[in-house]
């Protein structure tokens, strides 16, 4: 009997404080996520800023190489890296900036293993801080 008498006067949490409670931990969970987001939104637009674009490929016709211009499209300068001919490695640049709005030409004649006649060819070109441009043109390729 003294066990019912306890539990009648054992009182719970009130509705009012359970209630700011509640409203404590949404607050604090939606200023962890709003911090999370405004960080991942911050490192995201300024990798954005840094951009090139292939802008055409040409090919000598006789074996001897490719001719890629890039332009940087960005609003700040870049530095570029590599170039990909069907993802092999054909050249690297070391420390070859490229200004906003400006186009360079990269010749290529360090070939990968391409077979003579018609083919489909993928560029990719890559700068230091991870951008990259890519393009496919199709060519006829000339092996002497």
């Amino acid at each position: 009997m003294n066990y019912r008498k306890f539990r009648k006067n054992v009182k719970a949490i009130s509705p009012v404080i359970s209630v700011l409670l509640m409203i404590a931990v949404a607050v604090v969970a939606s200023l962890v996520v709003y911090a999370w987001v405004m960080g991942y939104v911050g490192f995201q637009t300024a990798k954005t800023g840094q951009a090139i674009q292939i802008q055409s490929v040409s090919y000598s016709g006789s074996g001897s190489g490719f001719t890629v211009y890039v332009q940087n499209v960005g609003d700040s300068d870049v530095k570029l890296d590599n170039v990909y001919i069907n993802g092999g490695l054909a050249g690297t640049f070391g420390d070859q900036s490229l200004t906003t709005g400006s186009t360079k030409f990269i010749g290529i004649t360090a070939l990968p293993a391409l077979t003579a006649g018609v083919q489909d060819i993928t560029f990719k070109v890559t700068t230091t801080s991870g951008t990259f441009s890519q393009v496919t043109q199709q060519f006829t390729i000339a092996i002497p």
